[in-house]
């Protein structure tokens, strides 16, 4: 019987390698899988969310909890007003609106747009790899969201009253935003799994299985999943409030509110745990994008330092990163793996080259005079 093979994670981005504990670490007291299998799905959840949720409390520091705060600020300040509790003015839409609010209700407007605006700066400042990623946050936020007002519209009391001739604006904006929503759940999983076969592997299967449940972002999905939801409960109970003035429903307001802190936080998690599991120097894109730009860079639309022997000007398979570091291939024939030359193979645990033999002319020199020199433009 073969024992049990450990992982041994060696992760180039320097905060992987300070990390404090594992999921691995990470112990259930109780299980309800032992109650019944089908329940292992919640287990599941509650030992990854346990990880997150420790490694949060440990890592979350004065930037992240203020950036909160101004988000909390800026839906606070554009959802508790007078204007709001008054029921303003039916009659009144449009341009013409703004004349109708009070002074002290606009300056409330005017503040709370600024620091909607600082919030989402805060959020690319904070989580850079997911910068290219917040235009959709607000893309599947406004969508979602704009789709309870426009349900609504025709129908104050949604659902109930409701027909589906009148839904159909509001359906299309609530599909606008699942379409998003699963963009970016596509993006960053598969962003995981190049992750985890470009920087975990190994010849061993068992070691990449415990690899890829190291980095599992089940529960994560789960988060996305339930922002989504607080953002249709927070839209509708919001648009709810406002519509139906027959009857001042203030648990509904009340709902409204807590559901708002609750989408913030939810989503800064979301935008935090793929950073901590990939790194600032990863880009989150699907594969189809990365397959494009590895298509660019092999068709030489993209420039690349290429590796180029010196004496009869063949190419070799040695380029330089953004580090200047010389990178190879493996030398072992089973290892496909790339990285800089004289370190460590993480997939066999051989030394990568440091001189290489080229092929059309057969000279044998160190690897860094295959790049070539090249001016600064």
């Amino acid at each position: 019987m073969a024992e049990g093979v450990e992982i041994e994670v060696n992760l180039p981005f320097s905060e992987h390698d300070e990390m404090p504990f594992r999921l691995g670490d990470i112990v259930l007291d109780k299980k309800f899988g032992d109650l019944h299998p089908s329940l292992r799905p919640i287990d599941q959840i509650r030992h990854e969310w346990k990880f997150q949720f420790r490694l949060l409390k440990a890592e979350w520091g004065q930037p992240h909890f203020l950036t909160m705060l101004t988000g909390v600020l800026a839906f606070l300040l554009g959802s508790v007003s007078t204007e709001i509790f008054s029921g303003g003015d039916p009659k009144l839409s449009g341009i013409d609106g703004f004349s109708a609010i009070g002074g002290f209700a606009f300056f409330q407007l005017i503040v709370s747009s600024i620091l909607w605006i600082w919030f989402f700066v805060q959020l690319s400042v904070n989580f850079p790899i997911m910068r290219g990623h917040i235009i959709n946050v607000m893309i599947i936020w406004g969508s979602v969201f704009i789709s309870q007002v426009v349900l609504h519209v025709s129908s104050p009391g949604f659902p109930v009253g409701a027909s589906l001739g009148d839904a159909l604006g509001g359906v299309i904006l609530g599909a606008v935003g699942c379409f998003f929503t699963y963009f970016f759940w596509k993006a960053v999983t598969e962003t995981r799994d190049l992750h985890v076969m470009e920087h975990h592997v190994h010849t061993d299967v068992r070691v990449m299985e415990e690899a890829m449940a190291e980095h599992s972002l089940f529960s994560w999905t789960i988060m996305v999943c339930t922002w989504v939801l607080l953002i249709i409960l927070n839209g509708w109970s919001g648009a709810h409030f406002i519509a139906d003035r027959v009857t001042e429903d203030y648990a509904v307001y009340t709902i409204h509110l807590i559901s708002g802190v609750a989408l913030i936080y939810v989503l800064m998690h979301m935008l935090w745990f793929p950073q901590r599991m990939l790194g600032e120097g990863t880009r989150v894109q699907i594969r189809a994008a990365a397959a494009a730009d590895a298509n660019l860079l092999l068709d030489g639309v993209i420039l690349v330092s290429e590796g180029e022997c010196r004496s009869c000007k063949a190419s070799a398979p040695i380029s330089q990163n953004d580090a200047g570091e010389t990178v190879v291939d493996c030398a072992s024939t089973d290892c496909n793996s790339r990285g800089p030359a004289g370190n460590n193979c993480e997939g066999c645990s051989e030394n990568y080259p440091t001189r290489y033999t080229c092929s059309s002319c057969g000279i044998n020199s160190p690897v860094g005079d295959y790049i070539p020199d090249s001016e600064a433009w």
